[in-house]
């Protein structure tokens, strides 16, 4: 997909994180459905993290991601 774009709000990639099939969302599911490209998803996920919102945990040379109890209750204001 193209270049950078604003209209993926935090709240959009949390709800990205949420939906995923499984309880974690690897990058590559979260970029599937983002306007930008892996390095920037994975970019925004990790500050996502920074700011208490998701948990991350490495598998191998992976990341899983899931929202924290604060990003659960702030996906759950904007429902």
């Amino acid at each position: 997909m193209p270049g950078p774009d604003a209209a993926d709000s935090d709240i959009e990639l949390l709800r990205y994180v949420r939906l995923s099939p499984r309880p974690f969302a690897k990058v590559d599911d979260v970029n599937k459905q983002t306007s930008v490209g892996y390095k920037q998803t994975r970019n925004r996920l990790d500050k996502l993290v920074e700011k208490g919102l998701l948990n991350v945990e490495q598998a191998g040379n992976v990341n899983l991601y899931w929202l924290s109890d604060e990003g659960e209750r702030r996906l759950g204001e904007e429902i």
